[in-house]
């Protein structure tokens, strides 16, 4: 029992597979997500702005987008939820 614990407090260890990939997409998709939110995908300090991530939820674009990056905009956007408290 005690292992299965441990699986359950690292699960964002393992839901983490490709570290920085997201930022990666947003830095090739930049001027597009910029368009199409009217914010930039990015903070001042270079971290991922997830209010643009959210109003990028909202567009057709994102309806079309594999269901990887699906999955990563929408991680990160529940890590920001953690960090906040």
């Amino acid at each position: 029992m005690g292992r299965r614990r441990s699986r359950s407090r690292n699960w964002i260890q393992r839901a983490v597979k490709n570290p920085g990939a997201l930022k990666a997409w947003a830095r090739r998709n930049r001027s597009r997500i910029k368009r199409l939110t009217g914010q930039d995908p990015f903070t001042k300090s270079g971290e991922l702005n997830t209010n643009a991530l959210k109003s990028l939820r909202k567009t057709r674009w994102y309806e079309s987008l594999d269901s990887t990056t699906k999955r990563r905009i929408n991680l990160a956007i529940t890590f920001e939820k953690f960090r906040r408290g």
